[in-house]
C-alpha cells in the first residue's frame, strides 16, 4: 500500500448518543485508531442521514491523514 492509498483509507462512522442524552454525534474512527467527533445532531436519524450523505467521500477532504502503525 502506497502512502497515498493509506492517506485516502476510509474511516468507519457510528451514530452515537451524547452521554447527557441531549443529542447525537457521529464518531469517525480511522484505521490507525484516531477518532474524531462530528456534533450537533438532534437525533439518531439525523446523524445516520449525515453518514449516508457524507461518508462515501468525507475522508477525501478530512483533516486527518492515517498514520502508519509502528
Amino acid at each position: 500500500m502506497s502512502s497515498d492509498d493509506r492517506q485516502l483509507e476510509r474511516p468507519s462512522f457510528d451514530a452515537l448518543q451524547l452521554k447527557d442524552g441531549s443529542g447525537y454525534f457521529v464518531r469517525v474512527t480511522w484505521s490507525d485508531g484516531f477518532e474524531q467527533q462530528i456534533n450537533d445532531f438532534a437525533d439518531e436519524a439525523e446523524a445516520q442521514q449525515w453518514i449516508t450523505d457524507n461518508a462515501p467521500n468525507w475522508h477525501e477532504w478530512a483533516s486527518h491523514r492515517v498514520q502508519p502503525r509502528t
